[in-house]
């Protein structure tokens, strides 16, 4: 069976029927599944960098990052107000913070294409070997501009896009995720995921469902993948903007989260000053929110342990003006709305390396 296939069983598993499942009958989403035509696809992403010399064995601590860029474009046919200027100074601004976090792997949000991605990563000091990105486009066919990127400096293995472009029904994921798996050991594997869930603009419940049906979507996945390789350990990271925080008040009933009940959140139960990674920005009495942990790290159980053991999520509180909502990116030192966030994964018994043979 291919892989293709375990996706797609896996998700009928998880609904019972073509239509997503919900806990509640009266609240189910608006969804539709054809036989014909599956509601996300199983492909390679663009390469956007293959620069194999450059890149460098698996460490054992392997530093993972993810930054959403808010509206980072490639300066083509741009809206009057991204000016030459502006693009410059967002590039350099965003290049100078993901210097300071110095990560191995960093997932991008926000990222227009792959020419935005190549922009990004000639900014850098220390280019990137690799580098990828989604092509997400709208349920009315339109190319959707806030794609997800990725760099790394080690090999990536099995990268994937997993969207919903033929998807039907109002409640349709706004955009899919990345997929892509790092050798970790013999038999062992570790399987990230790079995520954009649905903002909190709009209809409360439908944003929640919509948020919910993705991550049912994503943890269907990792069971394909597990049943893929029935003797491969598989340890998880899923890292991203979810629009959600639940420690905040806002959220305390809100359901988005659910699919990732077995997983760890690595924020969860945080200080707001240790997990803000959203800002409150002043200005404009209708857009000032709370602060609040957005972007956020999740690791399976098995990482709490050897032989791969997950550190605390971190953020680097920069790049963000918070005195004036209205400042654009490349203005005022404003790289983003958000800070980007940062997770160590460390071998704690690193493999055993034959001796060299004299």
């Amino acid at each position: 069976m291919t892989r293709m296939k375990y996706i797609l069983a896996a998700v009928f598993l998880l609904t019972g029927s073509g239509q997503a499942a919900d806990s509640s009958s009266t609240n189910r989403p608006t969804f539709s599944i054809q036989d014909d035509d599956p509601y996300f696809f199983y492909e390679t992403w663009n390469v956007i960098y293959n620069e194999q010399a450059l890149l460098k064995e698996v460490p054992d601590k392997i530093r993972v990052a993810s930054y959403n860029l808010e509206h980072f474009t490639d300066g083509y046919e741009d809206e009057p107000e991204r000016t030459p200027k502006r693009l410059d100074a967002h590039v350099k601004g965003a290049a100078k913070i993901i210097r300071e976090i110095n990560p191995d792997i960093i997932f991008l949000q926000e990222i227009e294409n792959k020419y935005a991605l190549r922009l990004l990563n000639k900014a850098l000091s220390n280019t990137y070997a690799v580098g990828y990105t989604t092509f997400f486009r709208h349920k009315w066919g339109e190319i959707d501009t806030l794609n997800i990127g990725v760099l790394s400096r080690i090999p990536l293995k099995d990268v994937r896009t997993l969207r919903f472009t033929k998807a039907a029904g109002p409640d349709r994921p706004m955009r899919g995720f990345l997929s892509f798996e790092v050798e970790a050991g013999p038999d062992r594997r570790l399987l990230f995921y790079g995520l954009h869930l649905k903002s909190n603009f709009g209809d409360d419940a439908a944003n929640q469902r919509q948020r919910k049906l993705s991550l049912e979507i994503l943890m269907s996945d990792i069971a394909a993948v597990a049943s893929n390789a029935p003797k491969r350990e598989y340890e998880i990271l899923i890292l991203g903007d979810t629009n959600v925080d639940p420690d905040n008040k806002q959220f305390k009933t809100d359901v988005s989260l659910k699919p990732l009940a077995s997983m760890v959140d690595l924020w969860r139960g945080r200080p707001i000053k240790e997990r803000t990674t959203i800002p409150t920005r002043y200005g404009d009495p209708e857009l000032v929110f709370p602060p609040a942990a957005f972007d956020r790290i999740f690791a399976s159980k098995n990482l709490t342990k050897a032989p791969w053991v997950v550190g605390p999520a971190q953020v680097l509180q920069k790049g963000t003006y918070t005195n004036d909502v209205s400042v654009l990116p490349g203005d005022k030192g404003h790289v983003s709305d958000h800070y980007p966030v940062f997770v160590d994964l460390t071998r704690d018994a690193p493999p055993k390396r034959p001796k060299a043979k004299k």
